[in-house]
């Protein structure tokens, strides 16, 4: 007799009514978290093709400094040429140094919660594209001063 009575409290427990509203709540969470785990792999995709993108800028940029020091040592310049040159070269080594800082600081955030991560992305993801865009207002700076 105890188990009929336990089975028709659980039916009532698990009425249609009350297996649908779980079904829904299960599946709105299930999506939820879902639709959080694409958000979260297509920032990290998207920040990590950025910085790929940065990273073949700063090589050129790179060069391009090499070029520049080496032009300088054999260069006759007035102090205020020697400036510009300077200027530029201080620029490119502080996108280089923000570009280390970065690779340095940057983890995926398997740890996080998925609020946390996205939040987390975004404003790595803003970071990056920042120091990408100094990378490439550097290397055209030093590219202006080969004449190129």
């Amino acid at each position: 007799m105890k188990k009929s009575a336990f089975l028709t409290r659980l039916s009532a427990i698990a009425s249609p009514k009350a297996g649908l509203s779980f079904l829904l709540l299960s599946l709105l969470c299930f999506t939820s978290c879902n639709n959080d785990q694409k958000q979260i792999d297509t920032l990290f995709n998207e920040t990590e093709v950025i910085h790929d993108a940065a990273m073949k800028d700063m090589a050129d940029m790179n060069r391009v400094a090499r070029e520049l020091k080496t032009f300088m040592i054999s260069a006759s310049m007035t102090p205020e040429q020697s400036a510009v040159y300077t200027t530029v070269l201080d620029n490119i080594g502080k996108a280089e140094n923000e570009m280390m800082e970065w690779m340095k600081g940057f983890k995926k955030p398997d740890e996080m919660a998925p609020s946390d991560a996205i939040q987390y992305l975004q404003d790595q993801k803003s970071k990056i594209e920042k120091n990408h865009a100094d990378i490439k207002a550097a290397l055209e700076a030093g590219k202006k001063l080969q004449g190129n």
